[in-house]
Order: structure tokens, then sequence, then C-alpha cells
């Protein structure tokens, strides 16, 4: 997964959407478990009551339902733009990031999805903190007026893998 974004609120979102993007293209519960673990900041909550936990699971048992065995489910997610809703100096950020992601059961389905996270800078990186879940900002299509209107930014790589 990727690292190292700076102590600043876009940094706070650049590993946010490494983590959301890692979650969904892993798209497995021991593997979101893990991310989980390792980027959460104690009373954070547990995995299982985590949003990207409930995400897999139910993506899981609908792929479960279609896919076989030649074909497994196959999911990617890519950052399309990010939003911070407020911060608390450059070491703590409400940040979202709205990621295109594309899954192939049987067929492509598209969706844009809108996550959001309390993030934490710590020990030299930023880390999901602890607090209840913050409400999520809409999931719209990446590009749109609607997403535009919402206050997504359209996300500007910076050649991180």
């Amino acid at each position: 997964m990727p690292t190292g974004f700076p102590q600043s609120p876009p940094g706070a979102v650049g590993q946010l959407a490494a983590i959301v993007t890692t979650v969904l293209t892993g798209m497995s519960l021991p593997h979101t478990i893990s991310v989980h673990q390792q980027w959460t900041l104690p009373g954070a909550g547990e995995p299982a009551g985590w949003v990207m936990t409930d995400n897999v699971h139910a993506f899981l048992a609908t792929a479960a339902a279609g896919q076989s065995a030649d074909r497994p489910a196959r999911v990617v997610a890519t950052p399309a733009a990010g939003l911070v809703k407020g911060t608390d100096g450059d070491d703590w950020v409400l940040a979202c990031v709205l990621v295109q992601v594309r899954a192939t059961i049987t067929a492509t389905a598209r969706i844009g999805y809108g996550h959001c996270e309390r993030m934490q800078w710590q020990q030299g990186r930023w880390w999901i903190a602890a607090g209840a879940a913050p409400a999520q900002a809409p999931s719209t299509w990446p590009g749109t007026e609607v997403s535009i209107a919402a206050g997504w930014r359209t996300w500007v790589p910076d050649g991180r893998e």
C-alpha cells in the first residue's frame, strides 16, 4: 500500500485513497481486517464494525451467487476525487475520497463510491482516527456537475503507485 503522504490535508486524503483502494481491490475479508488493523488508531472501532468490512462482505455475498470457478469476481478501484470536510491543524483531517469502482462478476458494473474517515497524523504517517464514523459524502459519478456541487475536487495523481 502506498505510504509517505505529507502531513497536510491533501496528504490525509491521499492516504485514505490508498487505504480504500487497497481494501476494494483486495476484496477479501481477511485482507480488509488486516488493513483495518494496520491503519487504525486505538478507539477507531473494530474491523467487524467498519463500513468497508460491510461493503466487502456484501460484495462477496453477491459475487458468490454469480461467479463461476473459471471467472472469479474482480474489482478495480481508482481514486477520482477528494474532499476535505474539516481540519484541526495539520494533525487531524476529516478526509473523503471518491473512487470509481469497476466490478466484474458475470458482467461489469461501475459506480462512484464516496468514503470519509477521521484521519490523524501520528508516528510519521496518517491513521484512521478514534471516534464515531463520520457522515459519508455523496457517492456521485466523478466529474459530473452533481459531484462538483457536492464539493468533490478532481483527483490529480502525483506519481505514487
